[in-house]
């Protein structure tokens, strides 16, 4: 019977040229990759955030022009205030009804809503 006798090759020797360059090639071709990603990522939420800011100061300059500056000024808002017998921020039904709160919504944006 053959007796086969295995011995380690140093740590620093197993890694030989052909290894070291397919490490570096996939690592490389990884970071690549995942800054692409990160950079069109960022690229497509700020091309969202260009876009509604042009809607909003759109939508602020036709209010302007049609002379309402304050949101109780708009003649829906005023019916609004009549039919509930509130004043206009000051009441409280009003601050009631009207309030609005705060959710965080990062984790439907990590989801890609748009």
């Amino acid at each position: 019977m053959r007796k086969y006798e295995y011995t380690e090759r140093q740590t620093v020797a197993m890694l030989g040229r052909r290894g070291f360059l397919k490490v570096v090639g996939v690592t490389a071709l990884a970071i690549g990759v995942t800054g692409y990603a990160v950079v069109d990522l960022i690229q497509r939420r700020s091309d969202v955030i260009k876009a509604r800011q042009a809607g909003l100061y759109r939508d602020d300059k036709i209010c302007q022009e049609n002379g309402l500056t304050c949101s109780h000024q708009n003649k829906s808002v005023l019916r609004f205030y009549a039919d509930m017998h509130t004043q206009p921020a000051t009441g409280e039904l009003a601050h009631h009804l009207l309030h609005t709160h705060y959710y965080p919504r990062t984790q439907l944006a990590a989801l890609g809503g748009k």
